[in-house]
């Protein structure tokens, strides 16, 4: 045989031997849910949008509202069925969290008529959408501000906005005051950010600032059908008052719930487990900052596999919440989002890590708990929020708000305040969204099938877990709409595999009517269930 002949032998058995491997590798894979029923409820995957960064549709750098449109089919295919975008009018920063005017869209970002027509497609896909709004404080070139302080300078005390504000005669005498001519006015955050005087709206409900409030929110809620609201800084009402912030909270949700009775309204805060007590306010939602955070948040510890403990975190999650929270309300589980490091940093480390699958896990614990849940901007393709020549110990805001990499024309320029020198390898370590899409194997195609599974499957985010099964890693939780009851087996050991007597633990025959792994699947056979490491199954009556 002439090498020539040889070689191609060879060549013939390689191509054959890969052909074979990828045939295995696919059907490895998850089979795909076939249907994916419409979310009719608040009960959502809501993806959250950094505008200024995200999609940039007319080349000016800066992200826009008709990029976010041109986008949206992206979004709807990762099965979200829910936008927040952080605030949208008009403002004299980056960030729009200083209010110029409520009724208005910034320029930067577009028109009332963009903002619309993205409300259209949004609900078009069987998406809903909420406006990030900002009560807490105004900017200070607001007309009510400036209204406000010209008013107290002439003594105009019935002048309408004259008490729109927490202002005082002297001198500031703390950095949460801050002076404005022979007067002060308080500011929690920034001077050009003055806070709202929540205790006149609570003394006077029908008055000219609870008005103007109640105005704002119909105008979005029903002249421009947002679903809504996002709520900002909502422990900052009265600084260190809980039992005043709570009024406030029932005010807003009373008031949001008398124009429109359906809204959904998810408030920021307070951090840690004091949101708990935060919902006797009756607002639907707050953020379980507690779960989530900084890398020492249940959720993160369970992906992470800190301390041999790794169920008891997921239990600690789905279950748990029953026991604190009231019936009307459901949890808000979040990861990452524009003030905290990015997934990427947070999910990634631990003592046993294995990188990627680290972030798969910890997406897969969020997504198979009751309530609803957020997802930031591109930390499905690993967006990283570390860079590690800034030489600061905290991550500055700038680089939490990276530009969202395309890979194509809508590429938004860097926040101003980046850091230049750090490379795009550092920013985008497992690269741009064309790759990750290609990717089976991405992050961001994990997501996309257990978004598909969590709105396969209603009772996973409805209702909150019983725990039949508690191992070390291992365990099992039920969950019961009615008399339709599922199980959901998780096994979080990142080396481990798990057989389980199912006869042990539920009662009758059961199958396999959904997995999520980040490799081998969960199998069935003769009543033991094989669960691969880091694998979820979801079960229900054969």
């Amino acid at each position: 045989m002439t090498k020539k002949r040889v070689f191609s032998v060879v060549a013939v058995v390689m191509i054959l031997l890969v052909c074979l491997s990828f045939a295995v590798a696919c059907n490895a894979r998850e089979k795909p849910i076939e249907e994916i029923p419409q979310t009719t409820d608040n009960y959502r995957t809501y993806y959250q949008i950094f505008p200024y960064s995200f999609a940039d549709s007319d080349g000016n750098g800066i992200g826009d509202i008709q990029g976010i449109i041109d986008k949206l089919d992206y979004i709807a295919d990762m099965n979200f069925d829910g936008l927040w975008l952080t605030p949208v009018h008009k403002s004299t920063t980056y960030h729009k969290y200083d209010v110029v005017d409520y009724k208005s869209i910034d320029g930067q970002f577009g028109t009332l008529e963009d903002y619309d027509k993205l409300v259209e497609e949004c609900h078009k896909r069987g998406m809903t959408i909420l406006l990030d709004l900002v009560l807490n404080h105004t900017s200070a070139q607001h007309e009510w501000f400036l209204d406000c302080m010209a008013a107290h300078e002439a003594g105009m005390t019935d002048y309408p906005t004259y008490n729109y504000y927490n202002v005082q005669q002297g001198h500031a005498t703390s950095s949460t005051w801050h002076d404005y001519g022979s007067w002060r006015y308080e500011c929690q955050f920034w001077d050009q950010m003055p806070d709202l005087n929540w205790q006149y709206i609570l003394d006077d409900p029908d008055g000219y600032l609870a008005n103007d409030i109640k105005d704002i929110m119909r105008f979005w809620l029903i002249d421009h059908k947002v679903d809504g609201f996002r709520l900002d800084a909502t422990a900052e009402f009265f600084s260190g008052n809980d039992a005043k912030n709570k009024e406030c909270l029932k005010w807003i949700n009373d008031a949001a719930k008398s124009i429109k009775p359906d809204c959904y309204i998810v408030g920021e805060g307070p951090w840690g487990t004091k949101a708990y007590g935060y919902h006797e306010s009756g607002i639907d939602s707050f953020f379980l900052f507690n779960h989530g955070y900084q890398g020492t948040g249940t959720i993160s510890m369970s992906a992470r596999n800190m301390d041999n403990s790794g169920f008891e975190y997921f239990s600690n999650i789905d279950a748990r919440n029953e026991k604190e929270l009231s019936d009307f309300n459901m949890p808000a589980l979040f990861v990452a989002n524009h003030d905290t490091p990015r997934a990427y940093g947070i999910l990634l480390g631990g003592v046993k890590t294995q990188g990627l699958n680290n972030m798969k896990l910890g997406y897969g614990v969020m997504a198979m708990s009751a309530g609803s849940t957020f997802w930031y901007y591109g930390d499905e393709i690993g967006m990283n929020a570390f860079p590690a020549t800034t030489g600061k110990k905290e991550v500055i805001d700038e680089h939490k708000r990276q530009p969202m990499p395309w890979g194509d024309s809508y590429q938004c320029r860097p926040v101003s305040g980046t850091d230049l020198t750090v490379e795009d390898s550092v920013k985008y370590p497992l690269g741009d969204v064309n790759k990750n899409l290609k990717n089976d194997d991405s992050l961001l195609n994990y997501i996309t099938r257990a978004n598909a599974l969590r709105r396969a499957f209603p009772q996973i985010a409805r209702n909150y877990g019983k725990v039949v099964y508690n191992g070390e890693f291992v365990g099992i939780v039920s969950k019961s709409s009615g008399d339709d009851v599922i199980y959901i087996a998780v096994n979080l050991s990142h080396n481990e595999e798990s057989s389980i007597q199912l006869s042990q633990y539920i009662s009758g025959n059961v199958k396999i009517a959904g997995t999520l792994s980040v490799d081998k699947i969960a199998s069935l056979k003769d009543g033991v269930l094989k669960l691969p490491p880091m694998a979820f199954a979801v079960l229900k009556a054969a």
